[in-house]
């Protein structure tokens, strides 16, 4: 796991987005789904779409102490791990990544598999290092949910640690592709289809990666992404394709957040982000 410059609550923040557990019975860095809050109401604005807008994780008042045992040291009251410890945190992760249904992978090409497999035994040093280890930015939709959604009538704006992106909503098409940039989060363009917000998002540099198991992409990669908001949970699904690549369109887990309805609430400034990691990696445990 890369590290942020900010303390284990960050680190903990960060890293509860690559959590095993069932995204459905969580928040995946929002906290614990309350079954009752998509039985709500949803707020609609004034042309009828659901309101994405908001603060989509758990956050501290401002001052409250690092939620952390003096007693004893750990940080069993930060995220689940075994004796509350970062090894065993980064251990479980990394098992808990490997160890899925087959089908839920992506498909690679038999050609491309040798290069998965490398990416996965040497993404912790310089042979071929997860970008995430590199502070670089995890992509999409490595990178999830946003924390929060600032929505205008034409434009989105998804906050994340580090990050941002705009999400263009007022038609415009992608340009065209002796234009492209090639960038870690692409070129987002997104339309309603009912109260689900369809984005689609191309451009990008190649770099990133899907997933911890070595998932490289290229820039070929396009990337679609349903929002949908039923009372005061989101639901995020994506689809990756990349036909030099992937033998099929590869989706992602599903994930749930519960909007944070904390009249005060706010989120802490991350701060940078400063890699420290793959000179001091001694083995493979990089959850």
């Amino acid at each position: 796991m890369k590290h942020l410059i900010a303390g284990s609550v960050c680190i903990a923040l960060v890293a509860a987005w690559f959590g095993a557990a069932s995204p459905a019975a969580q928040g995946r860095g929002g906290g614990p789904i309350d079954p009752a809050a998509a039985s709500l109401e949803t707020p609609r604005d004034a042309n009828g779409h659901p309101v994405l807008g908001g603060i989509w994780a758990a956050t501290q008042r401002r001052g409250d102490p690092a939620d952390r045992n003096e007693a004893d040291g750990s940080n069993s009251r930060l995220f689940i791990a075994r004796k509350g410890t970062y090894v065993n945190f980064e251990r479980d992760s990394g098992v808990g990544q490997r160890v899925v249904p087959f089908d839920t992978k992506p498909w690679y090409r038999p050609d491309q598999w040798e290069r998965v497999k490398f990416n996965d035994v040497h993404g912790h040093n310089r042979l071929a290092p997860d970008p995430a280890f590199q502070c670089m930015p995890q992509g999409v939709p490595r990178i999830g949910l946003p924390r929060e959604i600032v929505q205008t009538d034409t434009t989105l704006y998804f906050q994340y640690p580090l990050h941002q992106r705009r999400i263009y909503v007022d038609g415009r098409p992608h340009p065209p592709v002796e234009q492209w940039l090639g960038t870690w989060f692409g070129h987002s363009v997104g339309h309603w289809e009912g109260d689900t917000l369809v984005v689609s998002t191309v451009d990008f540099n190649g770099q990133e990666w899907m997933g911890w198991p070595g998932w490289f992409t290229s820039p070929d990669k396009e990337v679609m992404e349903r929002f949908t908001r039923q009372g005061n949970v989101l639901t995020y699904e994506a689809t990756v394709t990349d036909p030099s690549l992937l033998l099929q369109p590869w989706t992602m887990n599903t994930q749930r957040r519960q909007l944070n309805t904390d009249p005060l609430a706010e989120l802490e400034e991350p701060l940078p982000c400063l890699e420290r990691d793959l000179q001091n990696m001694i083995t493979r445990e990089r959850g």
